[in-house]
C-alpha cells in the first residue's frame, strides 16, 4: 500500500511519543510504500529544532532523531523540491534553529 506520510507523523517514527507504535508498525511493513514531501525533511528539522528550544528533548536525542532521520529517509519514496532551495533551508535551520527558531527570521505580514 502506498502511504504518504506528513512531518508530525515522521516526528512520531523518529522520536517516541504517543502514536510511535502505529506510525512504526506503518513504516516498517513489508507491503507499505512510503512516500514524503521533500519538503517533511526541512519540516522535521524545524520540529527537532522546537523540541529543543522548548527543552522537550535534548542535544544528543537532537543529534540521534537527525541522524536515524538522514539513514532511514533515504529509502523513502519523495516528491522532490528544487535542490537549491531544500540546501538553503537545510543550512538556515542548522545555523538558527536551536538558538531562536526560523519562524523568527521570517518577516511578519
Amino acid at each position: 500500500m502506498k502511504l504518504f506520510f506528513d512531518t508530525s507523523a515522521l516526528v512520531k517514527f523518529f522520536h517516541e511519543e504517543e502514536g510511535t507504535q502505529e506510525v512504526t508498525a506503518l513504516i516498517t511493513a513489508k507491503d507499505n510504500e512510503i512516500w514524503i514531501s521533500e519538503l517533511a525533511k526541512i519540516e522535521f528539522l524545524s520540529a527537532l529544532y522546537r523540541r529543543v528550544r522548548n527543552k522537550e528533548i535534548t542535544d544528543e536525542q537532537l543529534t540521534e532523531a537527525m541522524s536515524s532521520f538522514e539513514e532511514e529517509s533515504a529509502s523513502f519514496n519523495s516528491e522532490p523540491l528544487r535542490h537549491a532551495t531544500i540546501k538553503e533551508a537545510e543550512a538556515v535551520l542548522k545555523q538558527y534553529g536551536n538558538p531562536m527558531g526560523l519562524e523568527l527570521l521570517m518577516p511578519c505580514n
